[in-house]
């Protein structure tokens, strides 16, 4: 496990920031070859028929940008402990960001390959143009122990008039959430304009990434978040969607 060792200048304050220590899932990737269940980036979901796959308002099939293996993850007591999480947005000049998304929980699945769709059913050269990356690949997960990021509102409400001004800055650079994770907290490039805090958690978080060519807009990320609540009751119709870019 990835662990944040509090340094000296931050002693004092030790309690403070361990309160708001969470549990993420660090992701990396592989460019190699997926099982339909596995966790991944790209490449064809589970799909037990061509005609489940997703399409947006229109009517036209949506961008698939990942799927979560449940049984990959540890210490996300939020989660189901079993089933898959998919991941599709609109597929648009703006990675579906005015669009509605869908994040799809298939709670029962099937490891035979003999009655599940094998080939991404849409994905020819202009649908592949259209992705945040260049390569579809395998994740695989690290457990990390997050302090909360330094790019949320609320780190600056709990820890703006409670530290000096080099405490503040020292923390502000260790919390520096960049990097793909499920769970935890996000990273945002520009502004927290989703509110993220206490109640709500981190589905998903693509950042820039060499191995896939990971890269929302300009050097930006993708962030898919969930009111804890509506989590705990299997509703992912409440997820908020948001990429920003440098």
């Amino acid at each position: 496990m990835i662990k944040y060792e509090i340094p000296g200048l931050l002693k004092k304050h030790e309690n403070l920031i361990k309160g708001t220590f969470r549990y993420s899932n660090e992701i990396s990737f592989k460019r190699e070859e997926t099982k339909p269940w596995d966790s991944k980036l790209g490449g064809c979901p589970y799909l037990k028929s061509v005609e489940e796959y997703p399409t947006d308002e229109a009517g036209e099939p949506m961008l698939f940008l990942a799927q979560i293996n449940m049984a990959d993850l540890e210490n996300l007591a939020e989660l189901p402990e079993k089933g898959l999480l998919q991941f599709y947005v609109a597929n648009t000049d703006l990675f579906g960001l005015e669009d509605p998304v869908l994040v799809k929980y298939i709670e029962d699945y099937e490891e035979n390959e003999e009655h599940i769709v094998k080939k991404h059913p849409y994905e020819n050269e202009e649908y592949k143009g259209n992705l945040p990356f260049s390569d579809s690949g395998k994740m695989y997960f690290k457990t990390r122990e997050m302090p909360m990021s330094s790019s949320l509102d609320l780190f600056q409400e709990i820890f703006a008039n409670k530290l000096s001004e080099a405490e503040y800055e020292k923390l502000s650079e260790d919390c520096y959430s960049s990097d793909s994770r499920v769970g935890g907290y996000p990273y945002f490039v520009q502004n927290d304009y989703i509110g993220f805090d206490d109640d709500d958690f981190l589905l998903l978080q693509l950042d820039i990434d060499e191995e896939c060519g990971i890269m929302f807009g300009d050097s930006g990320n993708c962030v898919f978040s969930i009111p804890k609540d509506a989590l705990k009751n299997r509703d992912f119709s409440k997820v908020v969607y948001d990429w920003q870019c440098c």
